[in-house]
């Protein structure tokens, strides 16, 4: 066993191995996210792949300090992350290692829902969304955890109405 991609990591299964990716549901400076479905549990997930193409120094900073934070909040209105995945290292990736956060899915982010014309809450939805986004920031803050880029895009709901916060990196 000389070679990196032969190298096993027991705590961060392969990714293609788990999961069917779906559909591409997102891109940004982050990298990207996928709506993907477990192949044994069929249970929907959305990967977020860790962008590694500038990093020089390890592991993004973002990305930790995310995973961080989402192991020390546990709460309904913060999204859960599952687990850590990875690519295996081959020649196709330069022999590095692809690596993405697990995320539970939600079907809707606040933002698209905003701006589509064919989209009207109620004032009973429109209650509901903000005490849900209440008591998700009274618990982080409670937890001396500061999002630091609050927006309706980083604002997730689930199909059952369940608002969660996302992207704390």
């Amino acid at each position: 066993m000389n070679r990196v991609e032969d190298l096993e990591f027991p705590f961060c299964r392969d990714v293609n191995h788990e999961y069917e990716k779906l559909a591409k549901v997102g891109q940004g400076t982050f990298g990207e996210v996928f709506k993907a479905r477990h192949k044994t549990t069929r249970r929907l997930v959305a990967l977020k792949k860790v962008l590694m193409e500038n990093e020089k120094e390890g592991f993004p900073i973002t990305a930790l300090r995310e995973i961080k934070i989402l192991q020390l909040l546990k709460h309904e209105n913060v999204v859960s992350l599952l687990e850590i995945c990875r690519t295996k290292a081959t020649p196709y990736n330069r022999y590095k290692s692809t690596f993405y956060l697990v995320f539970e899915f939600c079907e809707h982010d606040l933002a698209g829902l905003l701006s589509n014309v064919n989209v009207k809450f109620s004032l009973g939805e429109i209650k509901k969304v903000i005490q849900q986004l209440l008591n998700g920031l009274y618990f982080i803050h409670y937890n001396k955890i500061l999002h630091r880029d609050m927006k309706a895009a980083n604002i997730l709901i689930t199909k059952n109405g369940v608002l969660k916060m996302a992207d704390f990196g």
